[in-house]
């Protein structure tokens, strides 16, 4: 089974944010609501009504998957997104799994 979580950008400020279980938005990766194959319409949908409330742009579905420190994106992209800069490991984020 594949699971997927949303993300887009917050317009207030940029921030790149998280879809969360209370269909609400959080900078924190931990938070993203883990969304199964048959769930992840729903999800979209609940992001293009923040995209049409203005509070979040370019939302989009993230493959994730589990690794030893928990679940993250499958993709190096969205694992940089997720966690932060790989070069400069006191610019990261909190621990994406925390």
């Amino acid at each position: 089974m594949s699971l997927s979580v949303i993300t887009a950008s917050r317009l207030r400020d940029g921030a790149i944010v998280w879809l969360t279980d209370g269909q609400t938005w959080s900078t924190r990766f931990a938070e993203a609501l883990c969304l199964a194959e048959d769930a992840v319409a729903q999800g979209l949908e609940a992001a293009h009504a923040a995209e049409r409330a203005q509070l979040v742009v370019g939302a989009y579905q993230v493959a994730v998957g589990e690794t030893p420190s928990g679940v993250l994106p499958v993709s190096v992209r969205e694992r940089i997104r997720a966690t932060g800069p790989s070069v400069r490991p006191d610019f990261a984020y909190a621990r994406a799994g925390e």
